[in-house]
């Protein structure tokens, strides 16, 4: 585990060797950014830096026996808090204050990291504050978080904010391709889907249960645009059962429509504007057969149906008034 396996985020990396290089280390960083952009990776990668025996400049060396340990998670001044259930309680707080109170076992950092920090409770943020106004000699905590503004103004304040930006799909490509054994084609969906979030690119290529899936996404959908309803619920009900699978449906779908808006509105955007690339045949054949206002209309269809799942309406009311008022506004035969 080294700064120079980590994809992107080069300003971040920077800032954070320097601090090491030049022992001008914060007690308090925030690493902000969706599930899956590596900030947990980048957490664990500068807590062995923090401890790590060897030359200033190459730190972490990855070999001495600090990080072999940081990186197998035995190191004893290295801890990991996470939610307890829903939520990251006082109690764990008070527990981490009394930990850090004391002197690292070792000539270094004690580093805490806290996983989906955001979750802290009103109280347990009020705690911690407390320690982050008065820190603990060569305690330095690390709070990952996907959304900040969720944390106490104060607590943010007193920490270093880094915020975890999309990679860029010509950075990602060169790291899928020559890691991963997959064809051109896979690589460039899963780009194309990940949004420049390197841990869902990964996913979709290693979890080739994700493409069968996908696959099963477009059958619905081509079936609701097509009138076959019953089809369409039918296979609905086979693939989408729980509140995850609807989230995952939806925000397809979402994608699947908004391609044949930006089709509609540039038939040369294939190259770089379309999410959705492998299957151009199809896509072309909606775009021709449906209006722009079907196409809105549809849109429109399917926010509202986010918006009812977020709010606990029913999944399988809700995806099934979709796919019914999908197919009402279609009204062409394919």
């Amino acid at each position: 585990m080294s700064f120079n396996k980590i994809i992107g985020q080069k300003i971040i990396i920077e800032s954070l060797r320097n601090a090491v290089k030049n022992n001008k280390v914060s007690n308090g960083y925030i690493f902000s950014g969706p599930e899956g952009c590596g900030k947990k990776l980048m957490a664990h990668t500068f807590a062995m830096a923090l401890n790590c025996s060897g030359t200033a400049d190459h730190r972490p060396c990855g070999s001495c026996s600090s990080c072999i340990r940081t990186s197998s998670g035995n190191h004893p001044d290295v801890g990991i808090v996470r939610p307890d259930g829903q939520s990251i309680k006082i109690r764990q707080i008070r527990y981490i204050i009394s930990e850090t109170a004391k002197k690292p076992f070792e000539n270094g950092y004690k580093v805490i990291i806290f996983e989906n920090a955001e979750k802290m409770t009103h109280d347990a943020q009020d705690a911690f504050l407390k320690t982050l106004e008065e820190p603990p000699d060569n305690t330095v905590f690390i709070l990952l978080v996907e959304n900040y503004s969720l944390l106490l103004p104060a607590i943010v304040s007193r920490c270093q904010v880094h915020r975890f930006k999309p990679i860029n799909a010509s950075e990602l490509r060169d790291f899928l391709g020559t890691r991963y054994d997959c064809s051109s084609a896979e690589i460039e969906s899963a780009i194309r889907h990940s949004k420049g979030v390197v841990g869902r690119a990964l996913e979709l290529l290693t979890d080739k249960e994700s493409f069968k899936i996908r696959a099963a996404y477009i059958d619905i959908l081509e079936k609701a645009l097509l009138g076959s309803c019953s089809e369409a619920l039918l296979l609905a009900s086979e693939k989408i059962a729980s509140r995850e699978e609807a989230e995952k449906f939806l925000e397809f779908s979402l994608s699947w429509v908004r391609d044949l808006i930006v089709l509609r509105e540039n038939k040369e955007a294939y190259g770089s504007l379309i999410i959705n690339t492998d299957n151009s045949e199809m896509q072309s054949k909606h775009n021709s057969a449906l209006t722009e206002d079907e196409l809105n209309s549809i849109i429109e269809i399917i926010k509202k149906t986010i918006m009812y799942i977020r709010h606990n309406v029913g999944i399988k009311n809700s995806i099934e008034v979709m796919l019914f008022n999908i197919a009402e506004v279609s009204s062409y035969n394919g």
